[in-house]
């Protein structure tokens, strides 16, 4: 169990740079716990909303859900089951909105894990994958009410509170949950403001941990020496030991001024050898 632990470690998060490693203390736990049960309570409160609902996230998610959601993935689906189940494409098509809103982020997380350094950008990331639990939640809670202005996946259709219901009255009807409508959106509430936290103690705790991590997956230091061991000197080093009788070559000066490079000295100026 614990090699499995080990691996599945090692695939999703190999640094160990995620919150799943921190050194989590009670007081840390208490103010991630309590800030979501309030975050959760108050989510219908403006301030929740500029938040998690703001122009900088809705418009990302927006994007994705529309354009990469359902008419992307949607229509795949939709054309692939038209002809043999085409009700489970329809539903298929529905959920690949928010489905695909959320997936993008958490696969983003996945890959911030798996860069060394990686670290500094899951605080904004998980901040972007908690909107888009939030925005799921805020439709979700609408299922049956079908009181919040839509727009249609063409970006161009609009529809007043009361004309038509949104995605999760169509994915929750089918499956008998459409009654459990609260329950799921507070599901997804929860979820939201749990990762809307940790990425903000993900920021402080990066930030007064630079170096958390260390020696985790650092190569191990090299050993120490022997005891006396010294370093050679490299500004005086030690001549080979002779390997048999040899005479070194040497220069002498004799009395008539000149190299002498033999026994019997130089006849001519300069050092010549004797012939």
């Amino acid at each position: 169990m614990n090699s499995f632990k080990t691996k599945l470690a090692d695939w999703l998060d190999p640094y160990r740079q995620s919150f799943f490693f921190f050194k989590w203390t009670f007081t840390a736990l208490l103010v991630v716990v309590a800030g979501s049960i309030l975050i959760t309570v108050c989510w219908r409160s403006g301030f929740v909303k500029l938040l998690l609902d703001n122009i900088f996230v809705y418009l990302p998610n927006y994007l994705t859900h529309e354009m990469a959601g359902h008419n992307l993935v949607g229509n795949i689906f939709y054309r692939a089951f038209y002809f043999s189940h085409r009700e489970l494409g329809i539903w298929i098509a529905t959920l690949a909105g928010n489905g695909i809103e959320t997936l993008i982020p958490f696969l983003v997380c996945f890959f911030c894990l798996r860069i060394e350094g990686g670290r500094w950008t899951l605080p904004p990331v998980l901040y972007w994958l908690s909107t888009t639990f939030y925005g799921a939640g805020v439709y979700a809670q609408d299922a049956r009410a079908c009181s919040l202005a839509l727009t249609s996946s063409d970006m161009v259709t609009n529809w007043a509170p009361g004309e038509r219901c949104g995605d999760w009255h169509d994915i929750l009807e089918p499956l008998g949950l459409l009654n459990y409508d609260q329950v799921v959106a507070y599901t997804f509430f929860v979820i939201g403001s749990v990762v809307f936290m940790l990425a903000v103690y993900s920021a402080w705790y990066y930030w007064t941990h630079p170096n958390f991590y260390a020696g985790l997956r650092t190569p191990k230091p090299d050993p120490e020496p022997a005891a006396g061991w010294q370093p050679p000197n490299i500004y005086e080093p030690q001549q080979p030991a002779a390997t048999g009788a040899q005479t070194p070559l040497r220069r002498e000066y004799t009395p008539n001024g000149h190299d002498d490079h033999s026994a019997g000295g130089t006849d001519f100026p300069g050092g010549m050898p004797r012939l």
